[in-house]
């Protein structure tokens, strides 16, 4: 059965049917449509001025280290690698997310697409070239807001080790897939604040 690519916001839908809070509520809207945009590769959009503060800051870990980007353009040329690398597509479970008027904090289970050959390039042991794949880690995140609602940046903080699992094709979700699946919902709640 295909993956449904939109269960990627389960968490944010969820907390926001009861949150009230104005503040919180636009942190929530902006963190789903961010969301929605990185993993459909329209992340130039993320940096709209409602969105995101002219400078952002990001600490992502990997097992190479930690990287710190700084500025727009080094920020958008993270998100470039990923579209690059065939890993923005992604499918978070369990996600645990509090959100509060300084930004929210999250634990899920990532579950990213992936080709045989990013698969590889992200450092698996592959057994078929052939397949498609979900690498499926646990990954923590910390992300800062302003008073207006806006992302400062990310803290992102992945578990050491993943696990690989084959993916029917059926099953595989494209970056063209979670484009078309996630533009009329893009365009349904519109920017932070308007939904």
């Amino acid at each position: 059965m295909k993956h449904d690519i939109r269960l990627l916001t389960l968490a944010a839908d969820t907390l926001l049917k009861t949150v009230t809070n104005p503040l919180h509520r636009k942190i929530l809207e902006n963190y789903r449509r961010h969301a929605m945009l990185e993993v459909s590769g329209r992340y130039e959009e993320i940096f709209a001025p409602e969105m995101t503060v002219a400078n952002p800051f990001y600490r992502v870990a990997s097992a190479d280290g930690l990287t710190e980007l700084s500025g727009t353009e080094e920020v958008q040329d993270f998100y470039r690698s990923l579209i690059d690398t065939g890993t923005t597509v992604m499918l978070l479970e369990h996600e645990n997310l509090v959100v509060d008027d300084n930004g929210f904090a999250s634990e899920a289970l990532y579950n990213t697409f992936l080709t045989a050959e990013a698969a590889e390039e992200a450092g698996h042991d592959v057994p078929d070239m052939d397949a498609k794949y979900i690498e499926q880690r646990w990954i923590c995140m910390i992300w800062p807001y302003d008073e207006q609602g806006r992302m400062i940046g990310e803290r992102v903080y992945p578990a050491p080790t993943a696990n690989l699992v084959r993916c029917s094709d059926d099953d595989f979700v494209t970056l063209e897939e979670a484009r078309v699946t996630f533009e009329p919902l893009l365009a349904e709640y519109g920017m932070p604040g308007t939904a």
